[in-house]
């Protein structure tokens, strides 16, 4: 009798620590978790502003100086970094809407599902195919300068100030460093300044001559 004791509290000691390990690698797994989705926000945060930033620079030159430069010059390979960074910008989107996806399909089944990271992401977002179109423009202007026609010129103008836009959320360099819990609201704060855009300046996008998906320099 006293040995059957002495197993059922060994049990019960051996099930108490397994339980307690169980719980400590839940919780350290659930705060790896956390760090590492904290990081990936604040470096993406940092990717676009960055982006959005050089943007508006690089827009300014090439009006200014009206030409594209894609040589190791002063003004740098404008043509690849412009290309490069709506690259990046439209995988920053992608990420969070595929993100939103995920939680969205694990809120059938789980019992505290993952709060979507924005609620206003959705299919008809039109951020995602505008970045797009404007990576589109500058894809393979390679080793060469490209005047800039009174076609591409108001197309640049047109993406300058959308970018102004943008630039208007994230702030510029001298602004306060944006905080991980703003993310969210800076990522609908974009999609909408991108709708308020097009609404007011009456385009329709699809169809627009300044914003036809074939205008690029390398196809003239």
């Amino acid at each position: 009798m006293i040995l059957k004791k002495r197993f059922v509290m060994i049990g019960c000691c051996v099930g108490f620590v397994f339980l307690l390990v169980l719980t400590y690698s839940f919780y350290k797994e659930k705060r790896m978790y956390e760090q590492y989705l904290t990081m990936n926000v604040r470096q993406d945060i940092i990717d676009m502003k960055s982006a959005i930033i050089n943007n508006d620079i690089i827009f300014n030159r090439i009006l200014k100086n009206e030409i594209i430069t894609n040589e190791m010059v002063e003004d740098g390979e404008q043509a690849s970094q412009l290309y490069y960074n709506f690259t990046d910008m439209t995988q920053i989107m992608n990420k969070y809407n595929l993100m939103n996806l995920s939680f969205s399909e694990e809120a059938n089944w789980l019992v505290k599902p993952a709060a979507l990271f924005t609620n206003d992401f959705s299919q008809d977002d039109i951020l995602p195919p505008t970045l797009h179109r404007m990576r589109m423009t500058f894809e393979r202007l390679d080793i060469s300068s490209y005047p800039v026609t009174a076609e591409l010129k108001a197309r640049i103008e047109e993406y300058q100030q959308l970018n102004h836009r943008w630039l208007n959320v994230v702030g510029d360099f001298e602004s306060t460093e944006i905080n991980e819990n703003d993310w969210p609201q800076i990522l609908n704060d974009l999609e909408q300044e991108t709708q308020s855009y097009f609404q007011e300046k009456n385009v329709e996008f699809v169809d627009d001559d300044v914003w036809r998906e074939a205008l690029n320099p390398r196809y003239k």
